[in-house]
């Protein structure tokens, strides 16, 4: 099964809405084997629309401005940002 226009979008759109959810989150909400939807997120990542970035040691942001801070223990966390290209996508939807 591959990921279409469809998909990628609402890979997307959840995240936006979001804003922080796990990637087995994203596969029951979609309906979809995980794989599926890692599939998604490199897709994703290849065309410019999320960019990945990581907590912890070291997380690029200062602690006091990361929407993250509440849920990091400072293990490393990945998680994804939707790009202005991503954001764009969005937007003609």
């Amino acid at each position: 099964m591959g990921v279409d226009k469809i998909m990628l979008g609402n890979i997307l759109k959840i995240i936006d809405r979001d804003g922080y959810i796990s990637r087995p989150m994203l596969s029951r909400e979609l309906g979809f084997p995980e794989e599926v939807v890692n599939d998604g997120i490199t897709q994703l990542l290849r065309m410019g629309y999320i960019s990945e970035e990581k907590t912890g040691e070291d997380c690029s942001s200062f602690c006091s401005g990361c929407q993250f801070a509440k849920n990091c223990s400072k293990e490393i966390v990945n998680f994804f940002k939707i790009s202005d290209k991503g954001l764009g996508f969005l937007k003609g939807r």
